[in-house]
């Protein structure tokens, strides 16, 4: 007999394998045009995204080494050295896009001059 947690279980993982399968397929096309070139997708100029890859490559590096002396450390440096990583390959940043976003939503107030007040 199935319970009501089994099903729940294997809804999560069937969902999370179309996710994966999702995003697999997404760096397979990244993969597949030569890397740092221009796509519509792109909110990245290339001079960051070498830049992207290259700090989170050493990131990457540092948390691998620190894994056994500081794990909570490592586990942060690995994760932000990752998304470096992929924010370089694929050239596209939710937060810069967010970003620009907000940028673009404010609105500029403009304050004149009180009128001047005499106080005896």
């Amino acid at each position: 007999m199935i319970s009501i947690y089994d099903l729940q279980n294997y809804q999560l993982k069937t969902k999370n394998n179309e996710m994966n399968t999702m995003n697999f397929e997404k760096l397979k096309d990244v993969f597949k045009r030569p890397l740092l070139k221009e796509n519509e997708d792109a909110n990245v100029s290339k001079s960051e995204r070498i830049l992207s890859i290259a700090a989170g490559a050493f990131i990457t590096f540092h948390g691998v080494k620190n894994i056994f002396h500081h794990p909570i450390i490592a586990m942060g440096e690995l994760a932000a050295g990752g998304l470096l990583i992929q924010r370089g390959i694929t050239g596209n940043c939710p937060v810069k896009d967010l970003a620009e976003e907000c940028q673009v939503a404010s609105t500029t107030v403009i304050v004149s001059e009180p009128p001047h007040i005499t106080v005896v």
